[in-house]
């Protein structure tokens, strides 16, 4: 019998095409959703649903302003694109929290959950008497998740600015070393594209939301273990900033601030994206071999004096960097991504330095991600049929676990969809309450 592959193995277990009838690692856990105007709530409510965490999203009457949010005032079936992408798999419920009648009927359903997300401002929750002081007495158990711009408490905590994923980016300080350079002596008027550039959409809030799901999970495990809940507070650019590691600690040892260095990068030399024919590539070559290797590949060897080089540390200067980047650019844009992909490749097997080769990736658009085939197999944009939106494709499936997978169920839920079922279910409401509720503008 011929033995099986650990890439066959391991597909049996973990390709979400055969998992969907495996259980799921969250599903005895109930999260109370009430993000509000808030993309890391919704980032991080998400993750907990799809590892099975049944999640009752609530918003205002009127539906939450974020599902307003998207790319050229785009909605499909009165849904922003932005909002379809962070629905999934949660219940949609209404509940008007600035009425007090609404603020009790949200004690009774925090007597049934394990979890609640909330992203108002600090004290809000506090001031209508449904802080987590008041919860905690009603459920002792109950993990109180707060996600806002400054954190509940510092100078800036009662600040009136808002949690958007730009101010996030640009109080965090990775925005400021992240772009074009501007040449010394030259001025913004010359060169109007060298100022701070933004990272991809909601990089910000993600980043927060992430880090409140890793924190809930903890805290649910201490729950575990002593019974006990606790409050989290995570700030969102306190968050972000945090991908400032070696950056924060070069200031904190020399005071050194990071500059922007377009696509060059001030932690290590060959480290950047280059031109090519037909778009860019990644180059990597944070060791000397594999610069030596790159400057081989593309027959320079003997030109650039390759042979001669001792360490990378000469090439670490900025300068000195800036010099050497118009003589590797000038050799990337004489081939296309995928020639010097193979060239790397190729150079693995026969090159003077082989198995040591270059680092070389191509810089893919949104189409080109979304039609590669290794995507594709491990079923991240595998399209899911919507009972309301019919076939969509949200990116799915990235964690792959053999006993408890992840799953994207459904995609997303029209505004208090889901009052009656989940009414019914936790607070034994039937159709006539529903309509009282929403006469007086509760639900």
């Amino acid at each position: 019998m011929e033995k099986q592959t650990w890439a066959d193995w391991i597909r049996e277990r973990d390709d979400p095409k055969v998992t969907g009838a495996k259980p799921e690692a969250l599903d005895d856990i109930t999260v109370l959703d009430l993000s509000y105007n808030s993309f890391a709530g919704c980032a991080c409510s998400s993750m907990l649903a799809e590892f099975g965490a049944e999640v009752l999203r609530v918003e205002p009457p009127e539906g939450d302003f974020i599902r307003t949010c998207t790319p050229y005032g785009i909605l499909h079936k009165g849904v922003g694109l932005n909002y379809l992408s962070e629905g999934r798999n949660k219940f949609h419920i209404t509940l008007n929290l600035e009425k007090p009648e609404g603020r009790e009927l949200l004690k009774s359903l925090v007597t049934q959950v394990d979890v609640l997300i909330e992203t108002y401002k600090p004290g809000v929750m506090d001031d209508w008497g449904v802080g987590y002081e008041v919860l905690k007495e009603i459920n002792p158990r109950l993990i109180f998740a707060s996600i806002t711009a400054n954190g509940q408490f510092g100078p800036l905590s009662r600040s009136r600015m808002s949690d958007y994923d730009n101010i996030i980016q640009a109080r965090s300080a990775n925005q400021y070393d992240s772009g074009e350079m501007l040449p010394e002596g030259m001025c913004y008027d010359e060169r109007p594209w060298a100022i701070p550039t933004k990272a991809g959409p909601w990089i910000g809030s993600v980043q927060a939301g992430t880090f409140m799901a890793v924190g809930i999970l903890a805290a649910l495990h201490w729950r575990a273990m002593t019974g006990e809940g606790q409050a989290l507070d995570v700030a969102s650019a306190e968050s972000y900033a945090s991908l400032e590691d070696w950056a924060s600690i070069w200031y904190q040892g020399a005071g050194v601030v990071n500059e922007r260095f377009g696509s060059l990068n001030t932690g290590g030399w060959l480290y950047c994206f280059a031109p090519t024919k037909n778009g860019a590539v990644f180059l990597g070559a944070l060791r000397l071999e594999m610069w030596q290797a790159f400057a081989d590949m593309v027959g320079k060897w003997d030109e650039w004096g390759a042979a001669s080089w001792e360490h990378l540390a000469a090439f670490a200067e900025k300068d000195v960097q800036l010099k050497w980047a118009e003589l590797v650019f000038a050799e990337t844009r004489k081939y296309t991504n995928e020639e010097l992909v193979n060239m790397s490749l190729e150079y693995t097997r026969k090159g003077r330095l082989a198995p040591i080769t270059p680092v070389v990736a191509p810089v893919c658009s949104p189409d080109e991600t979304m039609r590669d085939t290794n995507w594709l197999e491990r079923g991240i944009f595998t399209p899911v049929s919507d009972p309301v939106y019919g076939e969509i494709i949200v990116a799915q499936g990235q964690y792959k676990l053999t006993e408890t997978p992840i799953r994207t169920k459904w995609v997303c839920r029209p505004v208090g969809y889901d009052n009656e079922h989940i009414y019914l279910k936790y607070m034994g409401f039937g159709p006539r309450r529903l309509r009282e509720l929403k006469t007086v503008n509760i639900i």
